[in-house]
Order: C-alpha cells, then sequence, then structure tokens
C-alpha cells in the first residue's frame, strides 16, 4: 500500500470506520493508572493527596514496576515514528463543510498576508488540554511538565501538526493567513486562476485529545493541476520527553525528570498520529476538490487516546470532524460571551481576549486521573524551558483570569477552583516547612502544587498569593453557592486552612493594639521586604473574615482569633493626604511601584473606603507606577468608573489595550511588545474592565449589583450568560434603556429577581420574557 492511495469516501468506507470505532471499546482497558503520587519516602507523606476525596491530586503511573518495564527498549526520535494505522494519507473527494459561526466574522476573522516576524506574536490553537503555536515545533499539554523542582517546565512534544505550505502550483496564488476567533481555526490559504488551497488547523473542541489538519485542494475544472508542497516544522528532538515504541505503532512517551521524584513519579503519555501530510500532495484525477487530514492523538491514557483518534478518523470519513469542532466553540460562545457593537475594534480586541482565554480552558469536567491544572500566565501553548514563566500558576488565574471566566462560565471556574483544591495538602507542606500551621500556596506551582519559582525571594515573601487563591474561593462561593463543592470536594478547607496560616503569620503590636504582616512581598514586586503591605494585610482581613463566614453558613463555630486578627490587622491610612501608603515608610517621592497594587483595595478586594480616598489612591498611583504589565491600567480605568468619571476612564482605553500586537491580537506582558507571550493576564484584567468597569458589576455576599456605561465608540453592549445561583440572564444596554432576560433556572433554583434603581420593589425574573428598562444602576438576587 503506497503513500498515495487514497480513502475515497463511500458508504463501504463509512461502515468500516464506525467498525474501527466499536472495535476499539472492546480493547482491553490500557491506562496511564489510576494510581496516587508515590509518599513513602517522604516524611510528610500525606502532602500531596486530599484525604476526602483520594481521587484528586497527580495520578501519574510510572511506578518503579513501569519503569522497569522500559528498560532495554531504544529510545526513539519522533521522526522514526511509525503511523499508527500505517495506512495511507486519509483523504474525501469533498471539501469540509464549514458551520456558520455564531460570532459575527467581521469582528473574528483577523487576516493578514504575512505572518508577524516575530514568533511571539503567532497566534495559537487549543482546547484546554492540548495547544500549540501554529507552524511551530511544539505541542504542549495540560500538566506535562519536566525538570527537576524549581526548574519545572512545561514538556516539549515534537510537532506532528506544525505544517505550512513551501510552494503551490499553479504559483502566484495570492496568500492569506487567518485566524477564526468563533470557530476555533488557523488557515493558510492560497487562491486564483480558478484554484483555491487552505490549510486548516485546529485543536478540536469536542474532541480534547485530538489535534487536526486538513489540506482542500480545489479547481473549478479538472483540467488544471493542482499541486503543494506541505513542510512539517519537527524542530529538534524533545530536551523533555523520551519516546518509545508501543503497539499498533503508538508512541508511548515519558518525561525525562520528574519534579519532585520524592513526592511524583516522572510522567507517561500516549501519542498517536495517522499518515503525515508532508511531501508533495497532488489533486486526484477527475475530483475538483480533495480534503486530506492529519490527526494527532495525545493523553495520558492510552485507550482514550486511541478512541478519540478513531472516532476523529471516522468523522473525517463522514465528514463532520470540522462541523463537530465548530459546534463545540459555537455552544460554548452560546452560553458566555460579550458583545459589543458600533466599534469594529473594541469588538475584535473582546472577541480575541475571550478567544485566547478559552483555548487554555477545558469545557468538560475534571477528569480524576488527569485534573485541569490551572491557567498560567502564557496560556497552554506557551511554557517551555526559561520562557513565558515556564508554564506555572500564579496569582494571575486567581486573580486576574478567574473573575470573568466565572462570571460567564461557572461550571469553568468551578474547575479553576478545584485546581487549588487539589494542590491543599502541598501548600499544608509548605506552611509547615515555613514554621507555620494552615496552608501556604506557592507562588509558582506548576505539577505537584509545590514551589517552583525559579527566583528568590518572591516565593519566600510573595504570599499574597494565599489570599488571592482564597478571594477566588469566595468570589466562586458568591456567585454559586455551591456547598458540594465546599463540603464534599474540600473547598471550605482552603479557605479555613488559608485563614489558619494568616493567623499564625501576623504578630501582635502592643503599642497600638494591632496586628501586622511583616517580611513580605506586594504585588508590587519593585519593593521588598516590606512590613504591612496594605494590600497584602488587606486580603489576609478579607481571608480571615470570610472564614468565619462559610463556617457559621455550615453550622460550624466561629474563630474568635480570626475575628481579633482580622478586625485589627494594620490597613495603613494616612489621614493628612486621605491616601492608602502602600506599606510602611512609603513614599511618593521615593518609591515607584512597579504595578496595579493599593489601586486593588477597591476592586476586586472592594475595602470600605470613603470616595474621597478612593479617588486620592488612583490620582496618586497613576501618576507614579512605572510602565507596569498589561492588567495595571485597566484597575485605574475600573476605578474611575466607580467614581462616574466616564471621560478620564475612557482616556486610559487606548493605554490598556497598547499590549494587543497585531495582526492577531496576541498580547504581550508589557506595551513595547516585551516579557510574556500571549498574556492571558492582561487579557483577564481588559475583560474584568468590561464587565466589573463599563458593566459596572460587583459581587456581593447575597447580590449582584450593576451600573452599566457605554464605552467610548459603542453603541450597545450585551453580556450574555451571565451565571448566578444556579440561573443564567442575559444583559444588553444601549445609552438610553437596558434589557434583562433570564434564560436558564436550572433544577433546585427557583429563578432570579431584579431591583431597579428608580424603584424599591423587586421584580421576579420568568424565562424566555425579557424585562425592558430606562439605563440605570440595579442588583440582582436569587429568590428564596
Amino acid at each position: 500500500m503506497t503513500k498515495k492511495m487514497r480513502y475515497v469516501l463511500h458508504v463501504v468506507a463509512a461502515a468500516g470506520a464506525i467498525m474501527c470505532v466499536v472495535a476499539v471499546v472492546c480493547i482491553a482497558w490500557f491506562s496511564h493508572g489510576v494510581g496516587h503520587l508515590r509518599t513513602d519516602n517522604v516524611s510528610d507523606s500525606h502532602a500531596m493527596s486530599n484525604s476526602r476525596n483520594s481521587t484528586h491530586g497527580y495520578n501519574a503511573q510510572c511506578s518503579s514496576q513501569a519503569v522497569a518495564s522500559d528498560a532495554g527498549r531504544a529510545v526513539l526520535a519522533i521522526r522514526e515514528h511509525v503511523n499508527y494505522s500505517q495506512e495511507a494519507i486519509l483523504s474525501r473527494p469533498l471539501n469540509s463543510i464549514v458551520p456558520d459561526s455564531l460570532l459575527p466574522e467581521n469582528a473574528t476573522i483577523l487576516t493578514n498576508d504575512s505572518l508577524p516576524e516575530r514568533q511571539a506574536y503567532i497566534p495559537e490553537v487549543g482546547n484546554g488540554h492540548i495547544a500549540t503555536v501554529v507552524q511551530s515545533d511544539t505541542i504542549l499539554m495540560n500538566g506535562l511538565y519536566n525538570g527537576r523542582d524549581k526548574t519545572s517546565h512545561r514538556a516539549r512534544i515534537p510537532s506532528t501538526s506544525g505544517y505550512l505550505v513551501n510552494w503551490t502550483s499553479p504559483s502566484g496564488l495570492e496568500r492569506k493567513y487567518s485566524l477564526d476567533i468563533g470557530r476555533g481555526i488557523f488557515t493558510e490559504s492560497y487562491t486564483g486562476a480558478g484554484v483555491t488551497i487552505s490549510l486548516r488547523t485546529y485543536a478540536h473542541r469536542s474532541l480534547p485529545l485530538v489535534m487536526v489538519n486538513e489540506l482542500t485542494l480545489s479547481r473549478e475544472n479538472t483540467s488544471i493541476d493542482v499541486s503543494v508542497k506541505i513542510v512539517l516544522n519537527r524542530g529538534q528532538e524533545s530536551e523533555d520527553v523520551n519516546f518509545y515504541k508501543d503497539s499498533h505503532g503508538i508512541l508511548h512517551g515519558e518525561t525525562k525528570e520528574a519534579e519532585y521524584p520524592e513526592i511524583a513519579p516522572t510522567i507517561r503519555f500516549y501519542m498517536l498520529t495517522s499518515a503525515s501530510l508532508e511531501g508533495v500532495e497532488t489533486i486526484s484525477s477527475g475530483l475538483t476538490t480533495e480534503t486530506f487530514v492529519s490527526l494527532t492523538s495525545i493523553d495520558v491514557n492510552k485507550t482514550k487516546a486511541i478512541f478519540q483518534y478513531e472516532q476523529a478518523r471516522a468523522q473525517f470519513l463522514d465528514g463532520t470532524l470540522l462541523s463537530s469542532h465548530v459546534d463545540g466553540w459555537n455552544q460554548m460562545w452560546q452560553r458566555g460571551r460579550i458583545d459589543i457593537a458600533g466599534d469594529i475594534t473594541i469588538s475584535k480586541m473582546n472577541y480575541a481576549c475571550l478567544y485566547y482565554l478559552m483555548s487554555s480552558l477545558p469545557l468538560t469536567p475534571n477528569r480524576k486521573e488527569w485534573p485541569f491544572f490551572g491557567l498560567s500566565p502564557g496560556g497552554l501553548a506557551h511554557g517551555v524551558e526559561n520562557l513565558d514563566y515556564m508554564g506555572h500558576v500564579f496569582w494571575d488565574q486567581d486573580t486576574w483570569m478567574f473573575p470573568p471566566i466565572a462570571f460567564l462560565h461557572s461550571d469553568i471556574g468551578r474547575t479553576l477552583v478545584q485546581t487549588r483544591i487539589k494542590t491543599l495538602r502541598s501548600a499544608q507542606l509548605l506552611a509547615k516547612r515555613s514554621g507555620n500551621e494552615g496552608a501556604k500556596y506557592p507562588w509558582e506551582s506548576s505539577y505537584t502544587g509545590l514551589e517552583t519559582c525559579p527566583a528568590e525571594p518572591y516565593g519566600r515573601l510573595e504570599i499574597h498569593v494565599i489570599g488571592d487563591v482564597a478571594m477566588m474561593m469566595r468570589q466562586y462561593w458568591q456567585l454559586t453557592r455551591d456547598v458540594e463543592l465546599m463540603v464534599d470536594l474540600s473547598g471550605a478547607d482552603v479557605v479555613w486552612e488559608t485563614a489558619k496560616y494568616w493567623a499564625a503569620r501576623s504578630t501582635y503590636n502592643e503599642t497600638d493594639d494591632t496586628f501586622s504582616i511583616n517580611g513580605v512581598m506586594p504585588p508590587d514586586e519593585f519593593n521588598f521586604p516590606v512590613n504591612d503591605s496594605v494590600y497584602t494585610n488587606s486580603i489576609a482581613a478579607l481571608n480571615l473574615r470570610f472564614a468565619n463566614q462559610l463556617a457559621r453558613f455550615l453550622g460550624k463555630s466561629e474563630n474568635e482569633t480570626w475575628s481579633n486578627i482580622s478586625s485589627k490587622l494594620l490597613i495603613l491610612y494616612d489621614e493628612t493626604l486621605d491616601f492608602h501608603p502602600e506599606f510602611q515608610g512609603f513614599s511618593t517621592y521615593r518609591h515607584r511601584p512597579k504595578q496595579a497594587d493599593v489601586v486593588l483595595l477597591g476592586y476586586p478586594l472592594m475595602v470600605d473606603m470613603k470616595l474621597s480616598t478612593r479617588k486620592n489612591d488612583l490620582m496618586i498611583y497613576e501618576e507614579i507606577t512605572s510602565t507596569g504589565p498589561a492588567m495595571t491600567w485597566g484597575m485605574f480605568l475600573l476605578g474611575w468608573l466607580e467614581l462616574d468619571n466616564v471621560t478620564k476612564a475612557n482616556e486610559l482605553y487606548q493605554k490598556t489595550v497598547a499590549n494587543a500586537q497585531e495582526p492577531f491580537l496576541v498580547w504581550a506582558e508589557y506595551a513595547d511588545g516585551d516579557g510574556a507571550t500571549n498574556f492571558l493576564t492582561g487579557m483577564g484584567g481588559y475583560l474584568q474592565m468590561i464587565l466589573f468597569g463599563y458593566g459596572g458589576c460587583r459581587i456581593r455576599d447575597e447580590t449582584l449589583t450593576f451600573k452599566p456605561v457605554l464605552m467610548e465608540g459603542s453603541n450597545e453592549m450585551t453580556f450574555i450568560g451571565i451565571d448566578y445561583r444556579g440561573c443564567s440572564f442575559d444583559l444588553r444596554y444601549s445609552d438610553t434603556e437596558m434589557t434583562l432576560n433570564q434564560t436558564h433556572v436550572t433544577c433546585g433554583s427557583i429563578g432570579l429577581s431584579v431591583r431597579f434603581n428608580d424603584s424599591g420593589a423587586w421584580h421576579s425574573l420568568t424565562t424566555g420574557i425579557p424585562m425592558t428598562r430606562e439605563r440605570q444602576s440595579f442588583e440582582i438576587k436569587s429568590l428564596p
């Protein structure tokens, strides 16, 4: 059987593909394993698995017995890999049907005639399980890390999907590169002379283990010869992973170095690929259109990798592979998004930020054997050794990315919360090692949940992340009242254990009957170590108060120590200048903050203060803050909107979006284009600016409050699928009026009610019946 033999679609072939899928179900189950983290050689052996749910954590097989089974086996270069099926390139005599996108194409198809010169600005495709920068030499997978302790980084898998066009026949065709945000597809296309050539790349949204490349050759008539040379950018062999041949041509991969080998072993996974598209492809005689496909399936569970590969193969042959992918994206957009009309530039920015964030997130609930490990600043497609924060999880997830995600997709918010629950034991171990009770979440974490920050003194001093984790738990609780997660899945334990840490870390001052937290690094990383960081102390107090609040709700006794400390933690305030000094000894003349810090007291911490103090905090720190990373200026803009200074807020908008790089709106960490690539932290800050700034939303204990304002240049803004207490509703508003529409009520929830600013009465929302009023402030609560 030669490479050029074709699988032409007909009834027999389709039926055969379906039979293959059925056959796979009957295969004896091979799995990555659900064995728990190895802790027998560690004094704090319980540190890595949650006692209340032992399937949490990092169920990586690679035990000593499994390692022994590979003894004597030659490491395989990935370019030597035998194709899984050992068959010809899969093809169909038709173009793949591209379903309509739910989003407006003029705002969601970003097109250019060339790729950016800087690799950092090239877009990516991903689905929360696997991701790749298009045409790059690397595929990355959720949770796959390599490197000892603080060198841990995302393990590079040499790409089997980094295809690009080398030449076309006929030549002289018009070339375009496009990122279709609505459908989650990147396309390199060539048109002209009655010919169209398209090379699509996408990480399948409904089959998340599968990366897809589709090459379509079309001609107006069969007399035109159409050929294309495809090149695969494999890059060098991986320095992170050893590959071995497995059964049926499957690649068995294993990371080379465990993060903390005394806690958790190296990671094993499996990889299947169909026949490569590399080489010269020519349309078959007699056809006007032909589509070729390359499939890659990667997972820690061999059976699942095989099964989804076969599903993808069958869907390609019956013509539904692309449509099922687009359907997955459409379902996600239908459930939650932001629409902004009137300014196409703003609309593009809005959708691009949502796309890049969602490309790094799974749409399905956590798998026990391989959960989601968290959002890193550069997303899932970035983070190899020494680049883009190496794929580590920071406060960026909890403070900057979580709020807009949970607001529009509470189920995905739950997944993010679980990334911190499953590492609770690691945080407890870190607290114990630091000489304190409770849980000390690391500044940077990767696979095990232990500290992987490669530089000092961040991991030792930047402890505000502990409060950031608790604040995420609090916001999720306020939005959902998810008792199951708090009780059965140990979410409450995260809140209580972090409160214990703050109680242990606080120092009592007898002279003025206050408590201090000394020797820390605030969000402003230019100044450290400092005492009584106003942000750190404020979020610690919030953590302590919420711990007692949650205890009361769950029928437990209030902790008097937590109450005492939270009421007496020193929150610095300058009565003369009516502002919050950032820390003890802070001077507006001598100190220049790196980024948003004190301004976060107003939002998201919502510290009680006078309006004049809020205004002075904004004015003083805007003047002295350095250029700062991307999320900084959105928080200043949001603050000015809170004070009804729309003019000042609008002036800051361009400064907020200066980090987005054309033509595909990939964000850089800094406005000059440097820093981390595809900086999701900045995008999360931007989306918070939209929802909580112009939307004016605040998440409170028993209500959501709104004070909607139109963005300059827009004539209508719509928030689709706001999730609250088991219900979903849409908010659409223009300059003069607004409409609320309850769209969904889950079983067990009664529904929502609204109270408008011009009326003191509460009105029940009825599903499917919009309620329109003059644009104004309002609040939402769940019905009793």
